[in-house]
C-alpha cells in the first residue's frame, strides 16, 4: 500500500502545475537571511482549514536543510490510510503533503521536522475540517505588531480560508488598507506601497501580502487587514511603530568624585544588604504581603481555586501529595485532571482550565515515555500552555539543555520557552523553598496561617507519603 501510494504520488507530479503546488516554495520572501541560514522561506501557519471532500495540501516552505520530515500526531510519514490519507508531494522537494479528497480522519496536528548538520526546525500545523464552508472567514495567518526605523522594509500578511462562493457575480477578497486620523481609510495606498494576493485550493484560502521597501515617517501607524466575503467582512488591526533613536549628549559640569565614591560606597552596602536579606526572608515576605495585602479572587466567577493536572505516571504524587497539601494545609479548593499519554489530544482537555484560578501542572520525564526528548518536551509544553495565564509548571527533574538548541516556527528555543514558563524545579534538598514559590504563585488566601516548619508538609512525611522527592525516579 505504501508503494502503491508513492508511485501514485510520483505520478501526479509528472503533470505541470499540479494544483498549483509545484511553485508554492519557489519564492523565499526572507531573502535578507544569510544564505547559509537553514530557515522557513515563508510565512507559517498554525492552522488551517478544509471542507472535506475537498483539495487540502499544507506547506512546510524552507531553505538550506538538509532532510524534512512529516509526522502526523506524532506518528511519522508514510502513515496508514485509517490516520491519514495526506502524500507527500515530491515535486516541491517533500515540502507539501497534499490529499485531493480530504476525509475527516485527516485532521489532527501535523508537523515538520527540517535538519541540516547543527541545527532542527520543528513547526506544528493544526488541520481543522469542516463539514460545509463556515459562514465565518477562518485566520489562518496575521502579521503581528512590529517596530522599524525609517528606511526599513515592512511585509505585512494576512490570510483566511473563506471557502468557495457559488453565488453569481459574488466573490470573496483580502486586502489591507492604512488607518489614518479619525478611524479614516483611502481606497487606494500610497504609490510606493505595493500589494500582492495568494490564494489556494482553488481560491478556497485567500492572502494578501502588503511590502514597503523603504519606511518613511507617514507609513508609520495602524494598518486593517479586511477579510471579505459575500455579506460577511471582518476586520484585524495591527500596529507599525517606529523605533526611537536614542540621543546621547555629554554633561559639561564636572563631577564630585569623592562625594560620589562615598555614595556608591553607601549604596553598595545597602544593596549588599538587601540581597542577603531578600535570599533569607524575600520569598516568605512575599507569601506573607500576597495573602494579607492582595486582593481575593472569590468574586471573578471560577468554580473553584486549583486544578491540579498530571499524567498517569505521575497520579501518585499529584493525588497523594499536591492535592491533599493544597486542600488540608493551605485551605485551597482543588480539582484533579489526569491526562491521557497521547500529547496530541491534550488540546481537547484546555477547556477545563477555564473554572479555575490557577491550574498546576506536573511535569516529569515518565510523561514523555521516560526521558527528556527536547522536541516532545517542546510540543508537550506548547499544549499545555493553552490552559492559560494562570497555568503553574512544576518539574521533578531538571529541565534539558539542548545541544543543538531545538526552535519551532515562531523561533522560539526549548529553554526560551522554559524561561518563559517560569517553572519550578521540586529541589528536594530545599522543599520548603519550593512550597514558598509555588504559593507565591496561587491566589491569596486569608486564612492561611504561616507556621514555621522544617519541610512542606509535617503531616505527610510522618504519613509514609515522606516527600515527593520519593516518588521521583
Amino acid at each position: 500500500m505504501a508503494m502503491f501510494r508513492l508511485g501514485f504520488s510520483v505520478l501526479l507530479c509528472l503533470v505541470p502545475g499540479i494544483f498549483g503546488m509545484n511553485n508554492f516554495c519557489n519564492r523565499n520572501n526572507f531573502e535578507n537571511v544569510p544564505r547559509n541560514s537553514m530557515q522557513f522561506s515563508k510565512e507559517v501557519n498554525f492552522r488551517e482549514f478544509a471542507v472535506v471532500g475537498n483539495l487540502k495540501a499544507l506547506h512546510c516552505c524552507a531553505k538550506d536543510y538538509h532532510t524534512i520530515e512529516w509526522y502526523k500526531d506524532n506518528k511519522v510519514y508514510p502513515w496508514p490510510l485509517e490516520l491519514s490519507t495526506m502524500l507527500l508531494f515530491p515535486a516541491s522537494a517533500n515540502q507539501t503533503i497534499y490529499v485531493q479528497s480530504v476525509k475527516p480522519t485527516d485532521a489532527g496536528n501535523y508537523t515538520c521536522v527540517l535538519r541540516n548538520d547543527t541545527v532542527l526546525h520543528s513547526h506544528t500545523i493544526q488541520l481543522r475540517l469542516f463539514d460545509r464552508a463556515p459562514d465565518d472567514p477562518q485566520i489562518t495567518y496575521l502579521s503581528e505588531d512590529t517596530v522599524l526605523s525609517v528606511g526599513e522594509n515592512l511585509r505585512l500578511f494576512c490570510e483566511a480560508f473563506v471557502g468557495l462562493v457559488d453565488l453569481p457575480d459574488a466573490h470573496s477578497e483580502v486586502y489591507w488598507n492604512k488607518l489614518y486620523p479619525n478611524s479614516t481609510t483611502y481606497d487606494e495606498l500610497p504609490s510606493h506601497i505595493r500589494h500582492a494576493q495568494t490564494e489556494q485550493e482553488d481560491g478556497q484560502t485567500l492572502g494578501a501580502y502588503m511590502i514597503i521597501d523603504s519606511m518613511q515617517p507617514e507609513d508609520f501607524g495602524e494598518y486593517e487587514c479586511v477579510i471579505t466575503k459575500p455579506g460577511i467582512t471582518i476586520k484585524r488591526y495591527i500596529k507599525v511603530i517606529e523605533r526611537e533613536i536614542e540621543v546621547e549628549y555629554l554633561d559639561p559640569s564636572p563631577l564630585p568624585i569623592a562625594k560620589l565614591a562615598i555614595l556608591m560606597t553607601a549604596i553598595l552596602c545597602l544593596f549588599v544588604a538587601v540581597v542577603v536579606l531578600y535570599l533569607k526572608f524575600g520569598l516568605k515576605v512575599q507569601v506573607r504581603l500576597k495573602d494579607t495585602l492582595s486582593p481575593l479572587e472569590d468574586s471573578d466567577g471560577k468554580e473553584k481555586d486549583v486544578l491540579v493536572v498530571y499524567t498517569s505516571a505521575d497520579s501518585e504524587l499529584a493525588l497523594g501529595v499536591l492535592l491533599p497539601t493544597l486542600e488540608e494545609k493551605y485551605k485551597y479548593t482543588c480539582d484533579s485532571k489526569e491526562l491521557c499519554p497521547e500529547i496530541s489530544l491534550w488540546y481537547k482537555d484546555l477547556s477545563e482550565g477555564e473554572k479555575y484560578r490557577r491550574v498546576i501542572v506536573v511535569i516529569s520525564p515518565a510523561m514523555l515515555e521516560g526521558s527528556w526528548d527536547p522536541s516532545r518536551l517542546l510540543l508537550a509544553l506548547k499544549q499545555l500552555k493553552g490552559f492559560g495565564p494562570n497555568v503553574i509548571f512544576i518539574s521533578l527533574k531538571e529541565l534539558p539543555k539542548t545541544e543543538p538548541e531545538i526552535k519551532n516556527a515562531e523561533g522560539e528555543t526549548l529553554s526560551a520557552v522554559i524561561r518563559s514558563l517560569g517553572v519550578i524545579v521540586w529541589d528536594r534538598r530545599d522543599e520548603e523553598k519550593v512550597w514558598y514559590l509555588l504559593r507565591l504563585k496561587l491566589p491569596p488566601k486569608r486564612t492561611v496561617s504561616e507556621k514555621r516548619t522544617r519541610g512542606p508538609d509535617t503531616r505527610l512525611r510522618n504519613n509514609s507519603q515522606e516527600s515527593i522527592g520519593e516518588y521521583v525516579v
